[in-house]
């Protein structure tokens, strides 16, 4: 049976509490909103959180004085692609909620100057650890707006992801595109290069950041950690669909507190009162650890969460 009820978590205000009994999600709801809690019923969080407040943004010179950008943790929303201080709105506004059948709608305020409103569906199945999440950016402005919905779950310490490679016969043309960002080093030991997946561990000891996105074909991306894995599974149209940096449907970062997961819509132009919309579907699996990297690990790996 699915269950539904406010209450409150750590020092993120009022929120959400959904489980079918096997996983729980929690969404804010005074701030957001960000899925701030996942995980199976009975263990560890999965998703970071900024507790202390350490990462934030002044985004006074665009949104006004005194406002910062905080990050909060969890899974949340921005469009694509990233602009400072543009993308970083200050969601710490109150969220708008209606309640489903199965799970819930959370409709953020419409954001002042970018012009764009963000809403979350989050539906769960009844009898499976899984869940369906529906995000859409609205454009609420005069002017043509043209961007992705990205998707940025933010996933505590120590945790790995797992990001399969496309395998298309495409012949003489190729049929992967990387992109790596000016800080990321090919040597850097959190990374494994593979054959058929690409993984990155975090790990608290390496300040030092680092970015990779890649042309995900597969449509799916893992998070490993604390004996529990999260499998996205989202909508995908490559090769004709257009995405933001150069092509990157999935997107990977690493720093010395978090990771992210992060999945990104098709580019689109939208007229005032046109959305964007980007599903991706939650697999919660149990008991799965991944101790080392390896084309031999990883294959097996696959085998009980792809």
């Amino acid at each position: 049976m699915i269950t539904l009820k406010e209450t409150t978590y750590k020092n993120f205000g009022k929120c959400l509490s959904m489980t079918n009994g096997l996983i729980e999600l929690y969404v804010t709801i005074d701030i957001g909103p960000r899925i701030i809690k996942c995980n199976y019923v009975g263990k560890e969080n999965l998703m970071f959180n900024d507790v202390d407040r350490k990462y934030t943004e002044d985004v006074s010179s665009l949104f006004g004085e005194g406002k910062t950008f905080y990050n909060f943790g969890g899974q949340r929303v921005w469009m694509s692609p990233e602009k400072f201080p543009d993308t970083y709105y200050p969601d710490s506004d109150k969220v708008l909620y209606t309640i489903l059948n199965n799970g819930a709608i959370f409709t953020a305020v419409p954001q002042d100057k970018t012009g764009i409103q963000i809403e979350v569906k989050v539906e769960l199945e009844e009898d499976k650890p899984s869940a369906t999440v529906t995000t859409s950016i609205t454009n609420t402005q005069k002017n043509p707006i043209t961007g992705s919905v990205w998707c940025l779950a933010v996933l505590d310490e120590n945790g790995a992801v797992v990001i399969p490679q496309p395998t298309e016969d495409t012949g003489l043309l190729n049929n992967r595109v990387l992109a790596l960002w000016p800080y990321t080093k090919m040597t850097d030991k959190r990374m494994f290069w593979g054959d058929r997946y690409i993984a990155l561990r975090q790990d608290p000891s390496v300040k030092d950041a680092i970015k990779f996105g890649i042309n995900n074909t597969t449509h799916k991306a893992a998070y490993v950690n604390k004996g529990q894995a999260l499998v996205k599974d989202f909508d995908v149209n490559h090769p004709n669909g257009i995405y933001p940096d150069n092509g990157m449907s999935c997107e990977v970062y690493a720093c010395e507190n978090f990771t992210e997961c992060e999945t990104l819509s098709e580019l689109k132009t939208i007229k005032k009162g046109e959305k964007i919309v980007h599903v991706e579907r939650w697999s919660l699996f149990d008991n799965v650890d991944i101790a080392e990297f390896s084309n031999e690990s990883l294959d097996e790996l696959a085998k009980i969460i792809f």
